[in-house]
């Protein structure tokens, strides 16, 4: 008989994936801050990076065979932090290691707590049985905070070995201190000391100067009768005890994580003890419970429910995960494109998390979206600084970073994508709306928007036509660089003037602190309204940028499964002489520009570039999604639905090793919420437009508007509106005017059928959904 699928766990073994570190990627728990992957206690630090910290960089020289002015000159790179929460276990004598193939061996995430569990049964050589259970996860409610609870649990008599916090190896005294390679990021140990029930270290990035403290508590429990022996020296404890069958032995195991540049390792190691301190008395179960009510309050807003797919529904309800275990803790530091999973990406920020990560958070967990915005916020003074080398006024946001100065030595696809900018304008403008959060407004989106909004008008030009021009730029899609006009640059750019036209008007006070003049206002406005949008009325398609439909479509036809992604076989200057797009760029533009396309153009553009659209990207499918779904290919979106949620879940051929990919898998939220749920915002508020996929029997989502909270159920024919929390909430649906309140709590409205408007377009051969 088949187990039922339980969609609030996945199993290690329902992670398609052939390799253990992309298996460690997927069972990753983490806060924003830190972040462990799912690594074995035993196989650490052989298997790769275990603990990740968004503070802890190091820098990388960049080198160039033919430097010039504006290149940066190093790389910011994430790297690894000590394992401090890992538990190495002995039996008798004989260590522990999964390879000696254990009875039973299992692990779980449980999605609802973010909690990954062990369990095991193992035999040692010399024949005593134990059986072990470990629970990790990082702390929600304190970020600082990794914990960890190991229990052994003897089933034959046994003498067991516990050995907490083994960060010594290459501290001062210690044996083994490895050499820094000069050419990899790195971090060398300052201090490591074992002091009775507590352990500390401190280690130092070799380039950045970032120094990282850890500090742990050995809480030890057992069964009466028990008795626990502590040994050890300056650089290891031991915690030993004799168990009779049945008898236990328990490790609860608080670290504390604190980093920061210029710090000295005494007054980080002060600000790891208070840390414990303010936990000292609390136990497993109180530390546990605070975590989990961060997501039971998620759950409870922002679950999306599912009738009709069960292996989506985990998927989904993962994704979700995955957008808060990456925003949560992003005070300060930001959400990185892995997460905290892995180094992939070198551990950087790129523009996804504005666009695809915080939008869901927006929802879900206003404070994550918030304290990721907040800290595009506090990096203005570099993106300032980064705008003046490229001659420009106003801010440039980068294509990749960790602190806020631009990482990538490839500008063409870099410094180029000055959508980037656009994008973060855009963000911070929607958490504003939708939060109705003045203060934010005031401190935060207007002085984003001003600075974009300046970047832009210097930027631009006009042109002979009478329209404005932003020439040499490249879009979201990578096998295209330095076009003019690049539909979704300026869409989006203008989308920003005229953002900070509307703000600045009606904060008029706090425009004229920033030097905002009326005349300044009035050329945004001007820009916004006059911005070229190259159209090709021969095909009736709106062009991915000026000329673009005259370029050679890419020969599909001849392209290998091993020949994807494109990039991997074939040169960026053969691929920029093609129509052929690594993701969606003018289908990116009908979704979040959505206002300046009609319906029947938005079909036209997916059905043009549909087929020339690889998806070597993981941040293609949900914009195809939202689209498809819009202009009826339903079928088509929930393929795309599909695809975006099980990223990583399985092999799809996309690297997980060194990371999950968090902006896809939030994806998957909007595919469903933006796609078939039809959201959509602006100025007045929210706009939703549902629809079910002939896969569904029915779909629940949650929303949030200023102090509000409402759920919307939708079925093949209906689509019902309940208050859940607040005041009061006005939205359209369909178009027309839909107010709850507590005297109105629920309000159900036709769902309008939406046929196919033709055949499905077709992908490139071989490029079909991975649904």
């Amino acid at each position: 008989m088949t187990r039922a699928l339980d969609p609030w766990s996945l199993p290690e073994a329902a992670v398609q994936q052939p390799s253990p570190q992309a298996r460690a990627s997927v069972l990753a728990v983490s806060n924003g801050w830190v972040g462990v992957r799912g690594a074995l206690d035993e196989l650490r630090p052989a298997a790769g990076p275990a603990t990740l910290m968004a503070a802890a960089h190091d820098d990388v020289p960049l080198t160039y065979a033919e430097p010039a002015y504006g290149y940066p000159s190093s790389s910011e790179h994430l790297v690894p932090v000590p394992d401090a929460w890992a538990v190495q276990l002995r039996v008798d004598d004989h260590p522990f290691d999964v390879r000696l193939e254990p009875e039973r061996h299992e692990r779980t995430l449980d999605l609802r707590r973010a909690v990954l569990r062990r369990e095991l049964d193992w035999t040692t050589p010399s024949g005593a049985r134990v059986e072990v259970r470990s629970d990790r996860f990082a702390s929600l409610a304190r970020r600082e905070l990794v914990l960890v609870q190991y229990e052994v649990r003897a089933t034959t008599a046994a003498r067991v070995e516990l050995r907490p916090f083994p960060c010594c190896a290459g501290a001062p005294g210690a044996a083994e201190a490895p050499e820094p390679d000069p050419d990899r990021p790195a971090l060398v140990v300052e201090a490591c000391a074992h002091d009775g029930e507590r352990s500390t270290t401190v280690h130092r990035a070799v380039r950045s100067g970032v120094r990282v403290g850890a500090a742990g508590v050995h809480r030890v429990e057992a069964a009466d009768g028990v008795q626990v022996h502590r040994g050890g020296g300056p650089h290891v404890t031991t915690l030993a005890a004799d168990l009779a069958p049945g008898q236990w032995l328990r490790l609860v195991l608080p670290v504390a994580y604190v980093a920061g540049p210029d710090r000295a390792a005494d007054g980080l190691l002060a600000d790891a003890r208070a840390v414990l301190d303010g936990v000292a008395d609390l136990g497993w179960d109180a530390l546990l419970d605070e975590h989990a009510a961060v997501l039971a309050e998620v759950w409870e807003h922002g679950d999306v429910v599912l009738d009709g797919d069960e292996e989506l529904q985990r998927a989904v309800r993962y994704g979700i995960l995955q957008a808060v275990q990456a925003g949560a803790g992003s005070a300060d530091v930001g959400i990185r494109a892995k997460g905290l999973t892995g180094t992939g990406y070198d551990g950087h920020t790129f523009w996804d998390a504005d666009t695809y990560v915080a939008p869901v958070l927006d929802h879900v967990l206003p404070a994550g979206a918030q304290a990721h915005l907040r800290w595009r916020h506090a990096t203005l003074p570099a993106a300032r600084d980064r705008a003046r080398v490229l001659g420009l006024e106003g801010a440039a946001y980068p294509w990749r970073t960790i602190t806020g100065r631009e990482s990538s030595g490839y500008w063409p696809a870099g410094s180029a994508a000055v959508h980037a900018t656009a994008d973060v304008a855009d963000a911070v403008v929607r958490h504003a709306v939708v939060t109705r959060d003045e203060t934010f407004l005031r401190e935060v989106a207007l002085d984003v928007v001003v600075e974009a909004a300046r970047m832009y008008a210097g930027l631009g030009r006009w042109g002979s036509d009478g329209r404005f021009h932003i020439d040499g730029v490249t879009g979201p899609d990578e096998y295209s660089a330095l076009l003019d006009d690049n539909a979704f640059t300026n869409l989006m750019a203008a989308r920003t003037l005229r953002w900070a036209a509307l703000l600045t008007s009606r904060l008029p006070q706090e425009a004229g602190e920033r030097g905002v003049t009326p005349d300044e206002r009035a050329a945004w406005q001007r820009a916004a309204e006059a911005i070229a949008v190259p159209y090709d009325d021969e095909l009736g398609v709106t062009q991915q940028a000026a000329r673009y439909t005259e370029l050679a479509v890419w020969d599909f036809a001849a392209e290998r499964p091993q020949d994807y992604p494109l990039h991997g076989s074939s040169h960026y200057s053969a691929l920029y002489r093609h129509q052929v797009l690594k993701q969606a760029d003018v289908v990116m533009a009908a979704y979040l520009a959505h206002d300046a396309f009609t319906p029947e153009q938005k079909r036209r553009d997916l059905d043009y570039y549909e087929p020339l659209t690889v998806r070597d990207s993981s941040l293609s499918a949900p914009p195809q999604a939202v689209v498809a779904a819009e202009v009826g290919y339903l079928d088509l979106a929930w393929a795309y639905t599909r695809e975006t949620a099980l990223v990583d879940l399985r092999d799809d051929g996309r690297p997980t090793a060194d990371g999950v990919h968090v902006a896809a898998h939030a994806g998957a939220w909007t595919a469903l919420v933006a796609g078939f749920g039809g959201l959509r915002w602006d100025d007045d508020g929210l706009h939703l437009r549902p629809v079910l996929p002939p896969a569904l029997r029915g779909l629940s989502f949650g929303l949030r508007l200023g102090p509000s909270t409402f759920r919307v159920q939708v079925t093949p024919t209906t689509a019902t509106y309940r208050l859940t929390g607040g005041p009061r909430v006005v939205l359209t649906h369909d178009g027309g005017r839909v107010e709850l309140t507590p005297a109105v709590p629920e309000v159900t409205r036709p769902v309008s059928p939406r046929p196919a408007p033709g055949p499905t377009p077709r992908q490139p051969p071989g490029r079909e959904p991975f649904a």
